[in-house]
């Protein structure tokens, strides 16, 4: 598999997922009592593991870009608030493929963030983006 596909979206392979080696299974909640003690709740969270898919820059050189037609799709993608989750396919670390299904992650912040590499008005089809996604697992 040469490319990752999110809700049937075809995206390069080669987006970096910037927090796949990030501990997230467990969940922590810190309160402060009356009496000023600090309480500190740990658990084991089932789902909620974060995906962020960015492109990376070496020197000049973008790594895995999009084009302005792939970035107005995760743009629909992204502005439809959804009763269910996306597929996200991705290359395993060896062979094969892995899926997750996912949601767009709003709670920090923007979920799809875009910049244009060459920027020039009108932005056209053929445009490259750098792009940031934000996702999470359900």
């Amino acid at each position: 598999m040469s490319r990752i596909l999110l809700a049937g979206i075809a995206l390069p392979a080669d987006l970096q997922w910037t927090d796949e080696f990030t501990a997230w299974r467990v969940g922590q909640q810190v309160k402060t009592s009356l009496t000023g003690a600090r309480i500190v709740q740990e658990s084991a969270l089932q789902a909620g593991r974060p995906i962020t898919l960015q492109t990376q820059t070496e020197g000049n050189t973008y790594i895995g870009p999009v084009t302005l037609d792939v970035l107005r799709q995760l743009q629909a993608s992204e502005e439809q608030p959804r009763i269910g989750s996306l597929q996200l396919v991705m290359p395993d670390h060896n062979t094969g493929e892995r899926t997750f299904q996912v949601r767009w992650r709003r709670s920090e912040g923007a979920a799809l963030e875009a910049v244009p590499i060459n920027y020039a008005v009108p932005a056209l089809d053929g445009d490259y983006f750098s792009i940031t996604l934000r996702l999470m697992t359900v």
